[in-house]
């Protein structure tokens, strides 16, 4: 059983049950008013909100968790749930930072301006085209095929994924129902995830008249002999793909996609956040820049939420690659992995106050619109639940991963350096031009790293002949 099995099967449990407790202590639960009710409920609203968002974040990396033994057999149907949940998931995450933002409207403002500047936001179409679209498109489509892409792939039963798209129908049809109507999608859903997660835990057995859990690979007299698929009796048995056998039976057609998007996503991730800081119009930090482009804002905004969202798969590559050598680093590399990648989403996801940010700008004037901005930066969910973790971790964990890349031999050293580099160019070099020069130094050590793990593995140097 590894960290990352363990990772990605608590995961699979806490997420549901996040999910249950947030939909169950939303106050807005059976209310049809307009604005006004986060004014009267902060309290609630800011539980609900927190809540809801980890419960999403935590759900990329458990659906995650149960796409990667998929191999061959239902490989289709887990690239597309695979995509959905790295780039439509986790944007999906990232807007319930709108709630947190209605917060400070509704306790700053009067109804009439709170709707001028939700309505004003929701006009900007490149915010809503390459934020709110994504997401709930992704979002619909991780919940709804994960299961699916498992059952096909054999990881899980067909009853297991029949219950999680259960619960993911009664969630979409009742999630904003009264208590106790609202609370049975997320139920059923952390029945179904958690009998998932047991099964990605358990270890692997082969089926009833299936190959052996250890097949024999080498005949008596050292030839290769193929694994019979035969059971006894003569006919043809499905091998388990949970077994060792079942794995070694079927190639792992999904794995190398896996392997190759993640390898895109070394050059992706950095280039992204390269363009991104290149956008960026209020160079010294002047709101009159980003609100005289605010095209130009939101598609900044979205290239840099692009870039952060990238590293994820590169990551989860560098945490799944074999280590030269030192168990120990191996080890550090997999746990800062699962942290920065927490960390991502959560970083990723702050994007979108920039368009918030430029639509409260648009409307009010710069005092009051600096109200709602200190407003919302004084809710400690937000900010220590959300903001400070996934800013801080994410950079320091990009760091750590690569030093632990580096320190198990899976890259070199130099490349773990110059991502180093880049994260303390970007936090002290500031924006404009000269901002460019952290993601650029990012992509030089991504790109020696893809490099380093294209690498063909050194071949055993054959031991002597021994004298007869």
């Amino acid at each position: 059983m590894s960290t990352k099995d363990v990772f990605g099967a608590a995961c699979l449990v806490t997420a549901p049950v996040l999910l249950a407790v947030a939909t169950g202590v939303d106050p807005a639960l059976g209310l049809t008013e307009g604005y006004g009710i986060y004014r009267q409920h902060p309290d609630g609203v800011l539980a609900h909100s927190i809540l809801l968002h980890w419960a999403w974040v935590l759900f990329v990396p458990g659906l995650l968790a149960l796409l990667a033994p998929v191999r061959r057999r239902g490989a289709v149907l887990a690239r597309i749930a695979w995509i959905a949940v790295i780039l439509g998931l986790t944007t999906f995450s990232a807007l319930m930072a709108n709630d947190f933002v209605l917060l400070a409207l509704e306790q700053t403002l009067p109804d009439a301006q709170v709707a001028a500047v939700d309505e004003r936001f929701q006009s900007l179409a490149v915010t809503i085209a390459g934020w709110q679209w994504p997401g709930l498109i992704g979002w619909g489509l991780a919940l709804v095929l994960t299961p699916i892409a498992a059952a096909r792939g054999r990881v899980i039963s067909w009853w297991i994924a029949g219950a999680a798209l259960l619960g993911t129908a009664l969630y979409f049809a009742f999630a904003i129902s009264p208590v106790p109507l609202c609370l049975l999608g997320p139920l059923v859903m952390t029945g179904a995830y958690g009998t998932a997660a047991a099964r990605l835990l358990r270890p692997a057995t082969p089926a009833p008249g299936s190959i052996a859990a250890e097949p024999a690979l080498r005949s008596p007299a050292g030839s290769m002999a193929e694994p019979a698929l035969r059971s006894p009796a003569g006919s043809m048995a499905e091998p388990d793909l949970r077994s060792p056998g079942g794995l070694a039976a079927e190639p792992d057609t999904f794995g190398a996609f896996r392997r190759r998007f993640g390898l895109f996503s070394l050059y992706a991730a950095p280039l992204t956040f390269a363009a991104g800081m290149a956008t960026v119009p209020d160079h010294t930090g002047d709101m009159a820049d980003s609100l005289a482009s605010p095209v130009q804002t939101q598609i900044s905004a979205l290239l840099l939420h692009l870039g952060w969202l990238l590293f994820i798969p590169a990551v989860l590559l560098l945490a799944s690659a074999r280590p030269g050598r030192r168990t120990r680093a191996g080890t550090f590399t997999r746990v800062a992995a699962a942290i920065t990648v927490l960390a991502l989403i959560n970083f990723s996801g702050l994007m979108v106050g920039d368009s918030a940010d430029l639509a409260a700008h648009q409307v009010l004037d710069e005092a009051t619109a600096t109200r709602v901005n200190d407003a919302l930066g004084g809710y400690a969910a937000f900010t220590f639940g959300w903001a400070l973790p996934g800013m801080v971790f994410s950079l320091l964990g990009l760091i750590a991963v690569a030093a632990g890349a580096a320190a198990s031999r899976t890259v070199r050293w130099p490349a773990a350096a110059l991502v180093a580099a880049g994260i303390v160019a970007f936090l002290f070099l500031g924006l404009g031009p000269i901002g460019v020069t952290g993601p650029l130094l990012l992509l030089a050590g991504c790109a020696l790293m893809a490099h380093d793990l294209n690498r063909p593995a050194a071949l055993p140097v054959p031991a002597p002949a021994v004298p007869a």
